[in-house]
């Protein structure tokens, strides 16, 4: 389980999208218990989506290695 405090910029994570390992590129905050977080995917496509508290049980910072 990640914090939503460890999703930062170039960090892999998984559990944004099923079965696939994603690359943050940009972090937003809205206020502490929410951002939105820019990513891309292994084919390279970028995309957006809204994080909450709700979220943190799902995601893995992965320590080494890339989403491809």
């Amino acid at each position: 389980m990640a914090r939503l405090e460890d999703l930062k910029p170039n960090t892999v994570v998984r559990g944004i999208l099923p079965n696939a390992l994603v690359s943050a590129v940009s972090v937003k905050w809205f206020g502490s218990d929410a951002l939105e977080l820019t990513f891309k995917d292994p084919s390279g496509r970028v995309a957006n989506r809204l994080l909450y508290r709700s979220d943190e049980a799902d995601l893995e910072v992965v320590e080494a290695g890339r989403p491809w």
